[in-house]
C-alpha cells in the first residue's frame, strides 16, 4: 500500500463537522410554527453525522435505570455488499473485557477462592511468570487498577507487526500465554515499584485470566459465560476464538495511516477499501484474549453497565471494593481514577463525571460510560479500529465527544420537554 498525504481523516472529520451543523439546525421556517421533529431524529441524524466523518458502521445504546430507553444503527456491516447493520450485531469491545474479567475475580475474591492482596504467582505456575517484571510481587488487586508495574506486551515493537500487522499468520489462534514473551525482563523493564504509578497494561489482564483458569479448573470463557453472561440474559456476547460465536460479528475495518505503516504494517490480507483504509476482517481477536478479546452488542452492554452500576452478582461488600480509589504513591490524576476495572473520569462531558471504559483494537473502537448523577448509560461501538494510527484523536473518538454525547444529552432534554 502507498502512502499517500495524511489530509483525508481530517477530511472526512471536517466534512463531518460541517455536516453536524445542518442535521442540528431543525426545519427551515415557513408560514406558521414549525412541528419540532420527534427527539429520536437527533440521535439518528447525529449516527448519519458519524457516517459522513468516515466510520464504516455505527451501532449505540442509550438506558435509563433500568430501561434500555433507545437502540440504534448507521452505516454497514460490510461496506463492499452494503450489508447494513442491526441491534444485536456484534463487534469486538477491546478492553470493556476487562469489566468481565474484574468481575469474575471479584466473585472469586467473595468466594474466598482467591485474595486480592495476593499476587498471581500463588494461584498461576507457569515458569514465564518467573521472566517477568513485578508478576510475582504485583497482587491481584494490583493488577485489577493498573498499579502492578507489568510491562505491557500491547506496545512492545516486536509484537505488533505480529498481532496487528503485516507479520499476522491469518487465521491462527495465538495460545493464552503467547502475548507474555513479548514483556519479559530481557525485553521491556517494570514500569515501576507495584502500588507506584498507575500504568495501563494489558499484561495485567492476562495474568488474571490465568487466575481464573487456574483457580477453577475452567477455561475463563466458560467462566465469564457462567457467571455473568447466562445469568444477565446477555446472548450476543462472546470471548471471540475461545468459544463459538454464532453467527458471527461484523466486517470490520482499520485506519491505515503512515504511522500504522510504520509500526504495525499492512498485512497482504488486508485490501484497501478507501484511502487509508483496510479492510482487516480476515484477523481474529485471539492475541487479545482476557486483555480485550470479546465481541458484543450496543444493547448487550447497556444490560451489563446496569449489573455494574448496581452491584449485581457480587456482594454488597464487593460492589464497594470494585469502586474503591487506591490512589498510587506517585502522579496520581485527581481528575481520572481507575479503580478494580473501571474507570471514574471527573468532567468527562459538559462537567459531569463518568464510570465506564473505552475499548480499542484492531477494527474495533467501543465506549462503554454511565453518569455519576442520574446513572444514564450510553454505549457506541464502531467496526473501524485507530490503534497504532497515530490519530489522536482519531475520526471515531472525535465522534463521540464532539457529536455524540451532545447529541444524547439533547435527545434527553427533549423527552423531558419544556
Amino acid at each position: 500500500m502507498s502512502v499517500r498525504s495524511p489530509s483525508f481523516p481530517r477530511r472526512r472529520v471536517a466534512l463531518g463537522l460541517a455536516f453536524l451543523g445542518l442535521v442540528f439546525r431543525g426545519p427551515p421556517a415557513s408560514f406558521g410554527q414549525p412541528v419540532p421533529p420527534p427527539p429520536e431524529r437527533i440521535l439518528e441524524n447525529a449516527l448519519v453525522v458519524g457516517i459522513a466523518m468516515g466510520i464504516p458502521g455505527i451501532s449505540a445504546a442509550i438506558g435509563v435505570a433500568d430501561t434500555l430507553l433507545w437502540t440504534g444503527t448507521a452505516g454497514y456491516d460490510d461496506l463492499s455488499r452494503r450489508t447494513p447493520l442491526h441491534a444485536g450485531s456484534r463487534f469486538g469491545i477491546g478492553s470493556i473485557t476487562k469489566t468481565f474479567v474484574a468481575r469474575v475475580i471479584l466473585q472469586l475474591a467473595d468466594e474466598g477462592k482467591v485474595s486480592l492482596d495476593r499476587p498471581a504467582t500463588e494461584y498461576v505456575d507457569l515458569p514465564i511468570l518467573r521472566r517477568i517484571p513485578n508478576a510475582g510481587t504485583a497482587t491481584l488487586r494490583q493488577l485489577l487498577n493498573h498499579q502492578s508495574g507489568v510491562p505491557t506486551w500491547e506496545f512492545q515493537r516486536d509484537w505488533i507487526p505480529r498481532g496487528r500487522g503485516r507479520e499476522m499468520e491469518l487465521g491462527r489462534i495465538w495460545g493464552k500465554t503467547e502475548t507474555l514473551e513479548y514483556c519479559t525482563e530481557d525485553l521491556l523493564p517494570a514500569t515501576g515499584a507495584p502500588g507506584e504509578r498507575y500504568s495501563y497494561s494489558n499484561t495485567n489482564y492476562t495474568l488474571l485470566g490465568l487466575v481464573i483458569e487456574a483457580v477453577t479448573g475452567n477455561d475463563a470463557a466458560v467462566e465469564i459465560r457462567r457467571r455473568i453472561l447466562e445469568p444477565l440474559g446477555l446472548r450476543d456476547t462472546f470471548l471471540e476464538s475461545f468459544e463459538p460465536v454464532p453467527g458471527g460479528y461484523v466486517h470490520h475495518y482499520h485506519y491505515a495511516t503512515p504511522a500504522f505503516e510504520t509500526a504495525a504494517g499492512v498485512h497482504r490480507g488486508f485490501p484497501e477499501v478507501r484511502p487509508y483504509l483496510v479492510e482487516s476482517t480476515a484477523a481474529n481477536l485471539s492475541p487479545e484474549w482476557t486483555a480485550g478479546g470479546m465481541v458484543s452488542s450496543a444493547r448487550d452492554l447497556v444490560r451489563w453497565a446496569r449489573a455494574l452500576r448496581d452491584g449485581e452478582l457480587v456482594s454488597a461488600a464487593m460492589h464497594e471494593e470494585a469502586f474503591r480509589y487506591y490512589p498510587p504513591a506517585a502522579g496520581a490524576n485527581p481528575r481520572s481514577q481507575y479503580l478494580q476495572g473501571i474507570a471514574r473520569t471527573v468532567d468527562f462531558y459538559d462537567g459531569r463525571t463518568v464510570y465506564g471504559h473505552s475499548g480499542g483494537t484492531l477494527g474495533f473502537t467501543a465506549y462503554l460510560y454511565w453518569f455519576e448523577d442520574d446513572g444514564t448509560i450510553v454505549s457506541l461501538l464502531a467496526n473501524v479500529g485507530g490503534m497504532h494510527s497515530g490519530l489522536a484523536p482519531s475520526p471515531v473518538s472525535l465522534f463521540f465527544r464532539e457529536v455524540w454525547l451532545g447529541a444524547v444529552m439533547r435527545y434527553l432534554a427533549a423527552r423531558k420537554g419544556p
